[in-house]
């Protein structure tokens, strides 16, 4: 019998000013284009605000004030990405994030052999680095997220 290889994972990688983000697609609901941002009064710092998506108020979440980094400008090519539910979440507890460009799909299939990455090592909210190439990317710690979204 044939012996199997590890199955691919589809990822997308999405750009913030300040670190590149990669997740599994299945937790994307949608990326649209920036709309209007309403205020939400208060939250966290890191909470920029609601927007308008699908009949819902989607909480708009700063990864980079997270980070306690300085936020990016919004520019023409910025998108916000729209999340599933965390698991153990409410079905209608979708979340979004700003990013500064559109998300590039990555397929992780082994081939690559990324790295893990301690250029990232200990920050809260992310829970590894890995480095593909030359680049390093923030896988986030989606416990340490839910914990703060939704404490």
């Amino acid at each position: 019998m044939k012996r199997r290889g590890p199955e691919p994972v589809h990822a997308l990688e999405i750009p913030t000013g300040a670190v590149a983000l990669l997740v599994p697609s299945a937790c994307i609901a949608e990326v649209i284009n920036p709309g209007e941002l309403a205020p939400l009064p208060c939250a966290p710092a890191w909470v920029t605000g609601v927007i308008g998506w699908r009949s819902r108020a989607v909480p708009l979440v700063s990864f980079e004030r997270l980070l306690a980094l300085p936020d990016s400008a919004p520019t023409a090519r910025s998108k916000f990405i729209v999340f599933y539910p965390l698991p153990g979440c409410k079905p209608w507890e979708f979340f979004a994030i700003p990013s500064t460009a559109e998300p590039q799909t990555r397929i992780l299939d082994g081939t690559d052999a990324p790295a893990t990455s301690t250029e990232l090592a200990g920050k809260r909210f992310i829970a590894m680095g890995l480095k593909l190439g030359r680049e390093v990317l923030a896988i986030p710690d989606f416990a340490a997220l839910k914990a703060a979204l939704y404490p």
